[in-house]
């Protein structure tokens, strides 16, 4: 494991900036709450505006936009989001016990894509957007687009969870399983996402077993649900969990085998389960269709040997896109062999100006290190063109 990727850390934003929303965009005339955003780079009307969003179960791990190399060809806008806003958590708490109903209502993938709408409106007018993310934010961010379609130049999609294609194409979920270790839960979904093995390999048992030994040797130093800290009240982070399971119900109904991402995120989203069960309110899922309206830039980066999610989802979601590029990667969910890797950086970075040259030159740069995963040894998948 590529460890040295938890220290590398950005420079502290240069500016922060307030933002008011409505509490409730459902709600007529709502009141309105504070959404902070931080200025990754210094700020430039002339310049196209990347927006990344802070999303709480990336936060679990090591953020994404911590690994980046920021680039100063746009500017580059993190929206901090709801997750943290403390009139939400007294609204969900008004009776002195959570309403749980009430977190999902605030907290779900919709309310977010609106804030980033707004967000959008009050920096750059009607300029449209590029949006960035990785995991569980591209998802929320896949949200957005489906909602704004004609307010996004380009997306650029890493990892997207789209647990709900895996579940809709019957994918299976894979997991190693070793008598000789035993992990809790909260372990091997950790081991999921940090796992980096090559699937390629006729060693892959030996180079399994290999990773994760490393990863229990160096769990106490990673982050991740392993290391959590008062999940139970982090309203914010149960109703990703909720959405995420709620996306992957149905997966392996007719097998004794069980998901442990499943198991663990239903488990701590467990009491907006009931609530939801209980009562059945209503749920905001993704509309696939409206995708297939998006007429600018789809990029959709995967890992190919991805333990969160099966892989084979990313060849999926590229078709919904008429304009698309998919690039596969050599690597697990965490990217820690190919973030560790220089032209990752130059590539996000060409893919953000559109600019060809660029694309072409760290193409070959992850060719060269042999990052480049090019086919899958069974069953025939579309592949977009790359540029």
């Amino acid at each position: 494991m590529r460890l040295a990727l938890l220290f590398l850390f950005m420079s502290a934003s240069l500016q922060a900036q307030s933002i008011l929303v409505p509490y409730d965009h459902h709600l007529p005339n709502s009141r309105e709450i504070e959404i902070q955003v931080e200025f990754l780079n210094e700020f430039d009307a002339g310049k196209e505006t990347v927006f990344l969003l802070e999303d709480a179960f990336d936060v679990l791990f090591v953020p994404f936009y911590e690994m980046l190399e920021i680039t100063e060809s746009s500017n580059i806008v993190l929206i901090k989001g709801r997750k943290d806003n403390e009139e939400l958590r007294s609204g969900v708490m008004h009776s002195g016990v959570p309403d749980y109903r009430l977190a999902y209502k605030l907290y779900n993938q919709d309310q977010v894509a609106r804030d980033i709408e707004l967000i959008r409106k009050k920096l750059i007018g009607d300029e449209q957007a590029i949006l960035l993310g990785y995991s569980s934010s591209a998802t929320v961010l896949q949200h957005y687009l489906t909602l704004f379609p004609e307010h996004v130049s380009r997306i650029i999609s890493v990892n997207p969870l789209v647990f709900d294609i895996q579940k809709n194409l019957s994918f299976p979920p894979y997991d190693l399983f070793f008598q000789e270790l035993k992990l809790n839960q909260e372990q091997v979904v950790d081991f999921s996402y940090y796992a980096n093995y090559d699937r390629e390999s006729v060693r892959m048992k030996s180079r399994s077993m290999h990773n994760l030994l490393e990863f229990m040797k160096y769990q106490d130093f990673l982050t991740g649900f392993s290391a959590r800290e008062n999940i139970e009240e982090n309203f914010g982070l149960a109703v990703r969990l909720f959405e995420h399971s709620l996306a992957l119900m149905g997966l392996q109904d007719a097998s004794p085998k069980t998901n442990p991402s499943l198991d663990l995120m239903k488990k701590w989203s467990q009491p907006i389960w009931d609530a939801y069960l209980k009562t059945n309110f209503p749920i905001y899922g993704t509309n696939y269709d409206r995708m297939l309206e998006f007429q600018g830039r789809m990029v959709l980066i995967g890992a190919a040997f991805d333990q969160m999610i099966y892989p084979k989802s990313y060849d999926i979601l590229a078709e919904f896109y008429a304009n698309c590029t998919l690039l596969l990667l050599k690597d697990g969910h965490a990217l820690q062999q190919v973030m560790g890797d220089a032209a990752i950086d130059e590539l996000l970075a060409a893919f953000i100006s559109n600019d060809l040259a660029q694309k072409v030159a760290a193409y070959k740069k992850l060719s060269d290190s042999n990052l480049i995963f090019e086919k899958y040894n069974e069953g025939d998948y579309k592949i977009p063109p790359l540029f």
